[in-house]
């Protein structure tokens, strides 16, 4: 429990009708994002390796999973810098952790798991939906370093626990120090130093999270700490918390065990503004394409705009560089003060490394210059040109003797499990088992199937000769595994839409209006039997039967973004045009 971390208000109450709505977080049913705590420490050989996995799983799921790296135990000296606390040697010391590095995703296991459960762990998480949203806002006065922390929780469903606990983290990134093994990430080892990123700094509320009620479906809880920052952090041999470094995750677990809080509920990092009393003052501070899991070279760029400053943002002009190829575009609309918003932008992303910078070069028609970049490697993907609607694929997956390691997931843009398998039984002896399930998808699918061992040595070795296979409905094989994977292995399978593909088609005979669209839809085509919404990855995000030459879809429980709108006439001729929501 920090000493100096004030609470200065505390409120609960149902969000309708209530004192005071909600300022930050959603009221919309969401699923899980995830935190992933990884115990560490400097003197721990792989550790580097560790955080290699945790920032691969971060980057494929932008804005999904938050990242801590606590420094702690026998691993972690107090050396310069110094980069234990006390929070994270409760913590350390409560799971009796002697192993690292060790790590808890969403806190859902009994003890902690190695690196390579992590991705399994986090993939099931994202698939399911929160009892909860939590979001909230950071205002930190840079001359006396005090941090407004406004957090808000808002329950989408009743939590099974009368109360539940909110935790709020201090991480820092870019502390310069000595790593063991640090060669084995060179993503942070960078001219010989070691860059530590996402370091526990310290938890504003008890270590093991603040109790509070009530959890029922509709309830807003609202809290705000007033926090001091330290200039330096550790004793002996502290390190400097440089504010621009600083950022905040909070979030919610269920009830506490006797070791600590758990499961986690729903994460969020807030947003942090260093207030300088500036008019015009954006931040990008986040630059993602919408899904990693993509079955065209086209997707969505989203940027996260911060509006630092004390000016509502207006109008934004960005430059766009992707692989070297530059355009312009523009953005009108409103972010107040303190707020932030995604803006997002039609680009094209090779299969392959794509470097890519999102730059703001106008603001409110006023030049500016800041810029972000960021590294995405997009996967290629496997095609089925078929004229069938849809088609079944099997999926044969033959386990090594240690089947209780293996688990696979078919996995939709969003993380949805179409169908999942193991782990499996250990065999008595080295051998293998086979196993085999369905899965049938439709046209414009596009799916991610990824395998997984947790000994990290594939399911093709010393333990059996392993293997897995996914076959179409005519017996072709598709995709061949020969087992031989480490930890993880996935492979994305498409469905072809049509000849035309989701390329707009312009014919003038179908009519789709307004667009944009805030919500409603309107769609004119003469003698319509069939209208299918796609996402623009080529996933198939609804599907219906319709008659007559209008039809009025609603788009409001869609996430925002550009989706493609295929309407099919009685006659079979097939258009499609792209919305924007």
């Amino acid at each position: 429990m920090k000493r100096n971390a004030l609470i200065i208000m505390l409120l609960s109450m149902l969000a309708i009708g209530g004192l005071n709505a909600q300022q930050f977080v959603s009221t919309e049913v969401q699923n899980k994002n995830v935190i992933l705590e990884e115990y560490t420490g400097k003197y721990c050989t792989w550790c580097p390796e560790g955080q290699v996995v945790a920032n691969g799983v971060a980057k494929t799921n932008p804005g999904r999973v938050f990242l801590v790296n606590i420094h702690a135990g026998s691993f972690s000296p107090t050396t310069f810098p110094n980069l234990n606390t006390d929070d994270g040697t409760e913590m350390v010391v409560s799971n009796e952790l002697y192993s690292f590095p060790a790590g808890y995703v969403n806190r859902v296991s009994e003890y902690a798991v190695g690196r390579e459960q992590w991705s399994m762990y986090t993939m099931e998480q994202l698939s399911q939906a929160a009892t909860c949203n939590i979001d909230g806002q950071v205002v930190i006065n840079p001359q006396t370093r005090q941090a407004t922390i406004n957090v808000e929780v808002y329950y989408t469903s009743s939590s099974e626990k009368s109360s539940n606990y909110l935790t709020v983290m201090m991480l820092q990134d870019d502390i310069i120090g000595d790593q063991e093994g640090a060669a084995a990430n060179p993503e942070q080892y960078i001219d010989g130093q070691y860059h530590h990123n996402h370091v526990l700094r310290d938890v504003i509320t008890p270590t093991f999270g603040e109790e509070f009620s009530p959890t029922t479906e509709g309830t807003l809880i609202t809290k705000t700490y007033n926090y001091t920052i330290p200039e330096v952090i550790g004793s002996p041999n502290g390190a400097e918390a440089v504010l621009e470094n600083i950022s905040f995750v909070a979030f919610v677990s269920e009830y506490f065990d006797g070791y600590q809080t758990c499961p986690v509920l729903n994460v969020n990092e807030l947003p942090t503004i260093i207030d300088t009393n500036e008019g015009v003052n954006p931040k990008i501070t986040a630059v993602y394409p919408s899904s990693y899991t993509s079955c065209r070279e086209s997707n969505i760029l989203k940027i996260n705009v911060l509006n630092a400053g004390k000016q509502d943002i207006t109008s934004l002009k960005f430059e766009v560089d992707v692989n070297g190829e530059v355009s312009e575009f523009s953005w009108e609309g409103n972010i107040p003060s303190y707020r932030d918003a995604v803006v997002e932008y039609d680009m094209t992303n090779p299969v392959g490394i794509n470097n890519i910078t999102a730059k703001i070069v106008e603001v409110n028609s006023n030049e500016f210059n800041i810029s972000k970049s960021i590294e995405v490697e997009m996967s290629e993907w496997i095609e089925l040109d078929l004229e069938a609607e849809e088609e079944t694929l099997t999926i044969e997956v033959a386990q090594d003797k240690y089947g209780h390691q293996t688990k696979w997931f078919v996995l939709t843009s969003d993380y949805t499990i179409l169908v999942s398998g193991g782990p499996y039984p250990m065999l008595n002896d080295v051998g293998t088992e086979l196993h085999v399930e369905t899965l049938t998808i439709a046209k414009g699918d596009c799916v991610k199937f990824v395998i997984t061992d947790a000994g990290g040595n594939g399911i093709n070795g010393n333990n059996g000769a392993g293997y897995y296979r996914i076959l179409g409905s005519n017996g072709d094989v598709i995709v061949d595994g020969n087992g031989s994977f480490g930890i993880e292995a996935s492979h994305i399978i498409s469905m072809k839409i049509d000849d035309t593909s989701i390329e707009e088609n312009v014919d003038s005979f179908v009519n789709a209006y307004p667009n944009p669209t805030e919500g409603e839809l309107k769609i004119e085509c003469r003698g319509m039997s069939e209208i299918v919404v796609f996402m623009p990855n080529g996933q198939m995000r609804e599907k219906m039967s319709v008659s007559g030459d209008v039809y009025v879809l609603n788009m409001s429980g869609y996430d925002s973004g550009v989706y493609y709108i295929k309407v099919v006439s009685e006659e079979g001729t097939t258009l499609i045009k792209s919305i924007k929501l």
